[in-house]
């Protein structure tokens, strides 16, 4: 399907059994599931292993620090893509994650984290919860916690859009792209390295 070029239909749309209280845990969902609530918070392994058909499984991206692009080559140790769903910690370690961010600016970005499921793993995780998978993926979140992350300025950052270039967050920010509203949450993949946001990447949810 190319998730990367999901056409997003409206954020401000339920997501999937999103959890009321903001001091609860990890997760996100969209359009296509319904009634879905996360798996309980499992740690996971930040350290991703590659679903490339090519090549071993990498401890590390390629360049040795994460960027656009990884959260579809690596998978966390629970199967959802990028680093996974919950690292387990209260810190954001290094890696790719998927979530919902709930405000951001170019010192700090707020965001509840979600599971991202792809291909077979997303059949299986609908599939134990009564649900079915459209597109080609499912989201899933139980619990939400904000969890707030110092961002590293103004980085690179990609709107929500068919690959339409790389822009400054502050451009993002003001125009996350695509038909998203200009209200939050906004689903979006944040690029964790030495600790800080060095990149943000919205996310097209169909």
């Amino acid at each position: 399907m190319g998730v990367r070029h999901l056409l997003f239909a409206s954020l401000v749309m339920p997501l999937v059994a999103c959890g009321a209280s903001p001091d609860a845990a990890e997760g996100s969902s969209t359009a296509t599931p319904t009634a879905v609530t996360l798996l309980p918070d499992v740690p996971a392994d930040p350290t991703p292993t590659s679903t490339s058909t090519a090549g071993t499984a990498a401890a590390t991206p390629a360049s040795d620090e994460w960027g656009f692009g990884d959260e579809w080559d690596y998978t966390g140790a629970d199967g959802a893509q990028g680093s996974g769903c919950a690292p387990g910690s209260a810190t954001l370690p290094d890696g790719v994650w998927f979530g919902l961010a709930d405000s951001w600016s170019t010192s700090n970005i707020s965001v509840d984290l979600a599971c991202w499921y792809s291909g077979a793993t997303a059949e299986s995780v609908a599939a134990a919860r009564g649900d079915e998978v459209n597109n080609d993926y499912y989201l899933v979140n139980d619990v939400s916690t904000l969890r707030s992350v110092p961002v590293d300025g103004n980085v690179p950052a990609k709107k929500a859009g068919w690959d339409d270039g790389v822009f400054t967050l502050s451009e993002v920010m003001a125009d996350p792209g695509g038909s998203l509203p200009t209200n939050h949450p906004y689903p979006v993949w944040v690029y964790v390295n030495g600790g800080v946001v060095t990149a943000v990447a919205v996310q097209y949810i169909p």
